[in-house]
């Protein structure tokens, strides 16, 4: 019984190669059942994903039960709690990719109507006319293209006028208030046209003539609400040096959350049927109306409570209005419309019996302060209605919880049929990634999916997993910093460094990397996977920002290099690599001198510091990195590829 629960190096090494035996004949034997590949894939997928968490949860289980170093502890806490998240991390990306997607395209329905939306700021107009162009070779016949120009350049102007597009910018109603970035472009502009459908493209993004055709087909679904299909980036440089590609993102991972009608909008190279996007603008501006007669409400109350009665007269005056506000409160929460609310409290108000049981002078000023809280207005907006969510600088995935939570659907169609301009320095692309981030942490604060109403469980999940990565600059720090700890000091977070600990840690990395190594085969992701490491600092700004209230503003990402080097900007990646370099260092002088150190806990941390620096050293060759002489990228004439 001793053995089984606590075995032995020998004893626990052969259950290893049991477990591992046993469970390769179970995948053979599982795939034989499925002819179709995309099913062997899922299949082989689903097994290796319950042996990494098994494997995992074990491990996690011995870490914290056996193998803390209770003499440093606030070494010991840090590491286990890191590798918590990481578990917890694989646990969500098991999850979503248990059912992906492998999309056929529809046969399309010509009926319908489209409008094609380009949006710009301020685009170089030589960029903006290239996607002009393009939209209109666009195979469909009821189109229209409209150019959202939130610059009102008056060249923009002649360029549209030029190719037959129409021109859209912002109107008066918009002076003062706020403008929203892309969101409120869109919105000013789907308040001015009618297409069935909206193809929303960047400035910068060429559409390839069969984008219509291969994506209209879904929507012969009446709930399906949008048609996402992958970004695709025709500048990026030799070995993608600023990690702009995300195949892995734009493929595998969207196609999972597709599974689980979780595809987000991802803001360009789209399609949206008006109807869903109308719906949810009026049902976001009822929400808004009922918020905001809660709040108004609630002033009245705080009103009435601060008169302090000085009889009888007095105070059955407040008691009254009490009871009127605390019904109206109740009506607003079984659903009764807000005007037919507050005409019952303006009715009941202006009775004549009560104006005659109470006369105001009971209140000096309470009819006009009572009339001024019972206006209800979207004052602070230069339209009423806005379908796009506004509420955080990633509107797309805003809007794509709110569509979802109204019981749409959404396809994640994986053909690249747009290809557009990625970053073409360091700085660009960190700006670029940072406020993707606080984008994301924002919604987590004010569209949080594991609140709003109207989700599936899977959903939710599946919301939580995109804003869940973003924390992992926090362990990505620790697990930077925790073998430089025992590098210089000897210290361990672990009671030993043993065959125990190798037995434990070995199945659990091993089954981990197989699980994403094996749903990423075909593709390659080794850069995302630097860049999730190199990144921990840009991670660990987004979410410390916007928890502090700092919000982000949208910015434009620059189409052009900017000039110059850039480890200004990875200071702290210059340092952890430093500090790398000085440790492994310092452990050879020291082993040199006779100083003694565990050998295996020694071999173990010199590979994770190894490693780190490996990764960390791609976001140092970016910052000095220069484009190849003559560089001068042209989009690829064959636009119809698919990524699969």
């Amino acid at each position: 019984m001793r053995v089984l629960l606590l075995p032995d190096e020998n004893t626990m090494f052969f259950y290893l190669i049991l477990i591992g035996l046993l469970l390769i004949a179970l995948i053979v034997t599982h795939l034989k059942k499925y002819p179709d590949l995309n099913k062997k894939k899922t299949a082989g997928f689903r097994l290796i994903a319950v042996c990494s968490i098994v494997f995992a949860a074990y491990y996690l289980y011995w870490r914290y039960r056996y193998s803390l170093n209770l003499e440093a502890l606030w070494f010991a806490i840090p590491l286990v709690l890191a590798e918590t998240y990481a578990f917890i991390d694989s646990i969500l990306f098991a999850f979503m990719m248990l059912k992906p997607t492998d999309r056929k395209t529809l046969p399309p329905h010509e009926s319908a109507s489209v409008d094609i939306y380009i949006t710009t700021y301020n685009e170089d107009p030589e960029l903006v006319e290239t996607t002009m162009e393009a939209a209109q070779e666009i195979l469909w016949n009821d189109k229209k293209v409209f150019i959202l120009d939130d610059g009102d350049r008056p060249e923009i102007k002649t360029l549209a006028q030029t190719h037959g597009c129409q021109l859209i910018t912002r109107g008066e109603e918009w002076r003062g208030k706020p403008r929203h970035a892309k969101a409120g472009n869109v919105n000013n502009a789907l308040l001015q046209t009618s297409g069935d459908f909206i193809l929303i493209l960047d400035a910068d993004h060429i559409p390839s003539p069969q984008i219509i055709k291969n994506t209209i087909g879904y929507f012969q679904d009446d709930k399906v609400a949008f048609v996402q299909t992958p970004q695709h980036f025709y500048n990026t440089p030799p070995g993608d040096p600023f990690g702009s590609d995300a195949p892995l993102f734009y493929g595998p991972i969207l196609q999972g959350k597709d599974g689980w009608n979780s595809a987000f909008f991802c803001g360009s190279n789209a399609i949206l049927r008006r109807e869903a996007l109308l719906q949810l603008g009026i049902t976001e501006y009822s929400r808004t109306m009922v918020k905001q007669a809660k709040e108004k409400i609630s002033a009245m109350r705080k009103a009435v409570y601060r008169f302090r009665p000085t009889d009888s007269i007095e105070k059955s005056f407040a008691l009254e209005l009490k009871k009127i506000l605390n019904e109206s409160g109740k009506m607003l929460k079984t659903g009764k419309p807000v005007t037919k609310v507050f005409d019952e409290i303006r009715s009941t108000l202006s009775k004549t019996e009560f104006a005659e049981k109470y006369p105001e002078a009971i209140l000096p000023g309470l009819s006009d302060k009572l009339e001024a809280y019972l206006e209800i207005t979207r004052g602070d907006e230069a339209i009423p209605i806005l379908p796009l969510a506004t509420s955080s600088v990633t509107e797309d995935m805003a809007t794509s919880i709110r569509l979802h939570s109204l019981g749409w659907r959404s396809i994640f169609h994986h053909e690249i049929l747009a290809q557009g301009l990625a970053p073409e320095d360091l700085a660009s692309a960190l700006s670029q990634k940072l406020r993707w981030a606080q984008g994301t942490i924002q919604v987590l604060l004010k569209e949080n999916p594991l609140t709003v109403k109207g989700l599936s469980i899977a959903q939710r999940l599946q919301y939580f997993t995109t804003i869940f990565s973003y924390f992992s600059g926090f362990a990505n720090l620790i697990f930077i910093l925790s073998p430089l700890v025992f590098l210089t000091t000897r210290i361990a977070p672990v009671t030993s460094y043993s065959a125990e600990f190798l037995w434990r840690l070995i199945p659990f990395l091993l089954f981990n990397r197989l699980m994403f190594k094996y749903i990423a085969r075909g593709t390659n992701v080794r850069r995302g996977e630097q860049y999730s490491l190199a990144l921990f600092p840009v991670w660990i700004k987004a979410v410390t920002s916007v928890l502090l209230g700092r919000n982000p503003e949208f910015v434009v990402t620059p189409k052009q290099r900017q000039g110059g080097r850039f480890l200004n900007l990875i200071k702290i990646q210059l340092i952890c690599i430093i500090l790398s370099c000085a440790a492994i260092l310092f452990s050879i002088i020291m082993i040199i001198s006779g100083t003694p150190y565990s050998y295996m806990g020694l071999g173990i941390n010199l590979f994770w510091t190894i490693y780190n620096i490996s990764n960390l050293s791609i976001i140092v060759k970016a910052a000095v990195y220069s484009l190849p002489e003559g560089w001068n990228p042209r989009p690829d004439p064959d636009l119809n590829r698919s990524t699969i």
